[in-house]
């Protein structure tokens, strides 16, 4: 009897992920308002605004621990979401400070 409940929890286990829900979207709106970013400092103010909207976005918050935001920070999700920021914002100046100081080392 046992040798017939174990390779059926397996079983289960393994169908799991393939009835997985559909893929939720999250959207936060980030402005880009009081800021000129063709200077270094609006640049990197704009840079820090994204890389929190982005944290949010894939699944932590400012209150998370930092080992979890820095885990996030390096899913794909994050990736994802920084690089259609970044290609909407069309700004090289921020581009070039998320290069020079990484979110989470600043």
């Amino acid at each position: 009897m046992k040798l017939i409940a174990i390779p059926a929890l397996f079983a289960l286990a393994l169908a799991a992920p393939a009835v997985a829900g559909p893929t939720v979207t999250t959207s936060i709106a980030v402005s880009p308002a009081g800021l000129d970013l063709s200077t270094a400092a609006g640049a990197e103010t704009m840079a820090n605004r994204l890389d929190r909207a982005a944290v949010r976005a894939c699944g932590a918050s400012d209150f998370s621990l930092r080992d979890y935001q820095q885990a996030v920070r390096r899913s794909a999700c994050y990736r994802d979401a920084m690089g259609q920021a970044l290609t909407a914002l069309n700004a090289p100046a921020v581009n070039a400070a998320l290069r020079t100081a990484p979110p989470g080392d600043r």
